[in-house]
């Protein structure tokens, strides 16, 4: 296998590991992944090349997604949320496919980039938001008025649920576009239909 691997336009620094050359714990991970997103993941093959860190940080990024309280089309939307903030085309494309597969409407999926405003989102969504979006931004200087309603809106545990959550696909959006890992054929559409925040 090549030191690098090539997919469409993008270079990734490291070989897409095959199926067939997966570790027992990358074999778990890639079935768990699958049934959110349809495929094996790119970003699931290019850790496979970090047999124990690489596992580590996948079963970091599965539990994260299956423990908590927070409901997982939430939690898909606030992936989403720290995705487009941080112009991560490939997790961005990955989030919208996760958000139908979870149930989220549609109409939030098309007014992300509105939810302080649209009718679709309800306050605590928007609590959410504004704070994963701040967070996001400079975790160190969230404003004020934002943290009130972020308190105000969820418990302590889901305020910590939310914040873990945003934290994890801010790592997961560095892997990605560090490692310059290519989307998959069928993300592609997805991809184009991408906008980013203006902040």
């Amino acid at each position: 296998m090549d030191d690098i691997s090539m997919a469409g336009d993008h270079t990734c620094l490291v070989p897409l590991v095959t199926d067939e050359d997966f570790s027992p714990a990358f074999k778990k991970s890639a079935e768990r992944v699958a049934k959110r997103v349809g495929m094996t993941a790119n970003n699931v093959r290019a850790m496979a090349n970090s047999p124990e860190l690489g596992a580590t940080m996948r079963q970091f990024l599965d539990d994260v997604w299956d423990h908590g309280d927070l409901p997982k089309p939430l939690k898909a939307l606030i992936r989403h949320k720290v995705s487009n903030i941080n112009a991560c085309l490939y997790c961005s494309a990955h989030q919208v496919r996760v958000m139908v597969s979870q149930g989220v409407e549609q109409e939030k999926i098309d007014n992300m980039h509105d939810y302080r405003t649209h009718p679709a989102f309800s306050e605590k969504e928007r609590a959410i938001l504004a704070y994963a979006e701040a967070l996001t931004i400079d975790a160190g200087n969230i404003p004020d008025d934002v943290m009130a309603g972020f308190a105000e809106s969820l418990t302590a545990q889901e305020r910590v649920e939310v914040t873990i959550v945003a934290a994890a696909m801010g790592l997961l959006n560095k892997l990605n576009d560090g490692l310059r890992v290519p989307l998959e054929q069928p993300m592609l559409e997805i991809a184009r239909t991408i906008s980013f925040d203006k902040n």
